[in-house]
């Protein structure tokens, strides 16, 4: 894993010192935060203190706006010595191969302290003759007596250890020494800004160091802290006391306040110590992940995870995994604490390890809220089966969103348009063969989807039942003739029937979805009928124009019976064809004759007339009916 490191490219800002001005009273204790950004967490700028009057602790705080600051806090008990005195904090940027800049903040206290360091100036005289020309000090400490001064006058500061002082006179004749004089009076116990505390995880002391007359008696107090502890007084001189109070393997998360109070007849002074929290060594405790941005994220947008632990030694090593239901995934073993990841609906559960020389811990797992638009969205049908038409089917429609499906709508595909017909997660509807074809859409605030289109399984009676044929127009009779009935079926029919319509009857000629039979003119109304298990339907009758030679010639003769010779004889022929008779002939019996060309003919009955018929005449061919013999019967006229 590679992890980018953003660059300063220009100038760091300046760490900031809370709080930015102090006034104080000498013994207050007091905290100084040193606070400066971090735009790589992974990286953070060092920070150092000119002046460390006390113990640092220091932090790597996450804001609230996602980014990172390092604070180091200086604890301190405020003392003479501090006041005016200036304290900077420097905050090191790491640029990797150039040079470490320094950014730092100055703050100068204002302490406040009662008056100290007073001095007394003595003067040593004597009655001398010649005078004296030497004077020396004495300070007599039981016993022993050690030269402070050369001179007659002497300035003694009161806060030394000085409680007994003679002085001495010499000329050439000889040597006087004064009476021992008692300088120091009795003054209230106080304690010394010498005072303080060290140590580390192994041992910790404070020292409270204390001055007064008569000498100060010492007291601690605490809380937080109960074993392992030790308090051992010493005496300095007559007016000063040393109480050392140390905890060995000091074990406490948060910091601890120890007050050091000195007393004697004349007073009590009293000094808090706040020493920083003090960790074991051990393996790693409490490791957790805080993940920047907080809160909701879209997916793939960037998100930075930061591995913390409590480890005495420091982690060396954070090993961070992804937890897919159950199965753990290693994704990157590194030194550095934070993870850099695209926010994925995919990857959502990551917890971390740290380790140091002395064991590991692991995190809990951290689940991060990747939102995204919705995807999967799929339609479920009930019932599952097929249906039939007009009964109600239920269809529902979910989808996989972050934040969840704020809206559905249900369309149907109307032959390419696209038509809505409903606006919730449940669509429930009486199922039509018309309404087949139907998909949902889920949108939230990041987008929409939609489902591929669900057909339903309508079943129906069959309907629109139709005949077709390969090809139209006229048929010759006993040509091949193929005719296909259709049907709108769902199930689809499972039987086709036809039938020919013969006036009030119709006649079953056979069951199948193509008939091909020999054109016949006694068979032209024709008609199917398709079947399901839902029901038949009919189509309409088709009508065959099959086409025929003439046939079924005869001949009508008017008037009918015997007919008188030379009295007029209607003849008229008729025939069955298709297309109509285009010529009539009529010929004699005797020769074919040709005698007429029209369908009537007009002739004088006559004896000598043989036998007549007539030739009836299409596009297809010809037909002669039966010879007509005339019954001509003879008219006699008599003359009187």
């Amino acid at each position: 894993m590679i992890n980018n490191l953003s660059l300063l490219a220009e100038a760091p800002p300046a760490p900031t010192l809370t709080p930015p001005t102090l006034s104080v009273t000498e013994g207050q204790s007091v905290s100084l935060q040193c606070s400066a950004p971090v735009p790589c967490p992974s990286v953070p700028p060092a920070l150092t203190w000119s002046s460390v009057p006390g113990p640092i602790e220091e932090t790597l705080q996450q804001q609230q706006d996602g980014t990172f600051v390092k604070v180091s806090t200086l604890t301190f008990t405020a003392a003479p010595s501090h006041h005016d005195r200036d304290i900077s904090c420097s905050a090191a940027y790491n640029r990797g191969s150039d040079s470490v800049p320094q950014v730092s903040a100055p703050l100068r206290p204002s302490v406040t302290y009662q008056p100290r360091n007073t001095a007394v100036s003595l003067r040593c005289s004597s009655d001398a003759n010649p005078a004296a020309e030497q004077y020396r000090w004495y300070k007599a400490d039981g016993g022993a007596q050690t030269l402070i001064g050369n001179s007659s006058v002497i300035d003694i500061k009161v806060s030394e250890n000085v409680s007994h002082i003679f002085c001495e006179a010499q000329n050439e004749l000889g040597i006087g020494r004064s009476v021992v004089t008692q300088l120091n009076e009795h003054s209230s116990a106080r304690i010394l800004p010498s005072s303080s505390c060290t140590g580390d995880s192994s041992q910790m002391s404070c020292v409270c160091e204390a001055e007064g007359n008569p000498s100060p008696q010492m007291h601690w107090r605490f809380s937080g802290i109960s074993t392992n502890i030790s308090i051992t007084n010493e005496a300095l001189n007559d007016m000063s006391v040393r109480s050392v109070i140390t905890v060995k393997e000091p074990q406490w998360r948060d910091p601890v306040s120890l007050v050091c109070h000195s007393s004697n007849t004349r007073g009590s002074d009293t000094q808090t110590f706040t020493v920083p929290a003090f960790q074991r060594r051990g393996p790693p405790t409490n490791t957790r992940v805080t993940v920047s941005p907080s809160g909701p994220v879209a997916e793939h947008t960037d998100v930075t995870l930061t591995c913390s632990s409590e480890a005495n030694p420091a982690v060396e090593l954070y090993s961070w995994y992804k937890d897919d239901g159950g199965a753990h995934a290693l994704i990157v073993n590194s030194s550095f604490a934070v993870l850099n990841i695209k926010a994925s609906k995919d990857t959502t559960a990551f917890f971390c390890q740290s380790q140091n020389d002395l064991g590991t811990d692991v995190s809990a797992v951290t689940r991060l809220n990747v939102q995204y638009r919705p995807r999967n969205t799929r339609v479920t049908v009930q019932p599952q089966t097929s249906v039939r038409e007009h009964s109600h089917v239920s269809l529902s429609c979910s989808s996989d969103a972050s934040p969840a499906v704020q809206h559905y709508r249900w369309y149907k595909d109307d032959g390419g348009a696209l038509t809505v017909i409903g606006n919730s997660a449940v669509l429930t509807m009486n199922a039509s063969k018309d309404t087949t074809a139907v998909f949902c859409e889920a949108q939230n605030d990041l987008g929409t989807d939609n489902s591929t289109f669900i057909q339903l399984d309508v079943q129906y009676s069959p309907r629109n039942t139709t005949i077709s044929r390969l090809s139209f127009g006229p048929v010759v009779e006993n040509d091949d003739v193929t005719l296909t009935c259709s049907s709108d079926a769902s199930p689809a029919a499972r039987l086709y029937r036809w039938y020919k319509a013969d006036a009030e009857t119709d006649t079953h000629i056979r069951d199948s979805a193509v008939l091909t039979m020999k054109a016949s003119k006694d068979t032209t109304q024709i008609f199917c009928e398709a079947l399901n298990d839902l029901g038949t339907d009919r189509s309409a009758v088709t009508h065959l124009d099959v086409r025929y030679h003439p046939r079924n010639t005869r001949v009508t003769v008017s008037p009918s019976g015997p007919v008188l010779e030379h009295h007029i004889v209607t003849l008229e022929c008729s025939s069955d064809a298709n297309p109509v008779v285009q010529r009539y002939s009529w010929h004699h019996a005797d020769g074919g004759t040709l005698i007429g060309n029209s369908a009537l003919l007009k002739m004088n009955a006559s004896k000598n007339i043989a036998d007549i018929f007539c030739r009836a005449q299409n596009d297809l061919g010809t037909d002669d009916s039966s010879n007509i013999p005339l019954d001509v019967q003879c008219t006699y006229s008599f003359s009187v």
